[in-house]
């Protein structure tokens, strides 16, 4: 028995064309809506130094010193306090509310004393809301436009135990 072809083969296929119109001019029509019902974001940018030994050791050099104070400022939930090395300048409670205007005035009085200081350390508790964090470092930062200590270093503050 011979086989013949069936009539499937017979028939030519043929290619759809997809009709995108619809589709390109929801796009259009989208796109500048979705771009004008955004909101941007403005995010700022607080640069932070952060040095290395190499870099102290190698300014120390060049500047001739043979030792270098070091600045901190302490923040905890209780206090707020600025250290010159072991020496307590400046001590407020933080239970009324951070008298940033003593610390900027006693920061002053520092900056007076030694022009060449640029650095200074945040020893943060864990427990500090961020918009403290940026208040104390606008604070030491600059004063009425001129520049106090830019460079900035954030460290964790070590709690002593007995």
């Amino acid at each position: 028995m011979a086989f013949r072809p069936s009539e499937k083969r017979k028939q030519t296929n043929y290619i759809i064309d997809l009709n995108l119109s619809p589709f390109l001019s929801l796009f259009v029509a989208l796109i500048p809506l979705l771009l004008l019902t955004a909101i941007f974001q403005q995010v700022g940018i607080v640069n932070l130094y952060l040095p290395t030994a190499e870099d102290a050791i190698a300014e120390d050099a060049a500047q001739g010193l043979d030792s270098d104070f070091t600045l901190a400022v302490t923040i905890t939930p209780a206090e707020l306090s600025l250290r010159k090395d072991d020496q307590i300048l400046f001590k407020d409670s933080t239970v009324e509310g951070m008298d940033l205007d003593g610390l900027t005035s006693q920061l002053v009085e520092l900056k007076k004393k030694s022009p060449e200081k640029k650095d200074i350390v945040l020893l943060l508790d864990g427990s500090i809301l961020y918009q403290t964090i940026i208040n104390v470092m606008d604070s030491v930062r600059e004063h009425n436009g001129s520049e106090l200590f830019p460079d900035i270093s954030l460290a964790d503050r070590i709690v002593e135990t007995s």
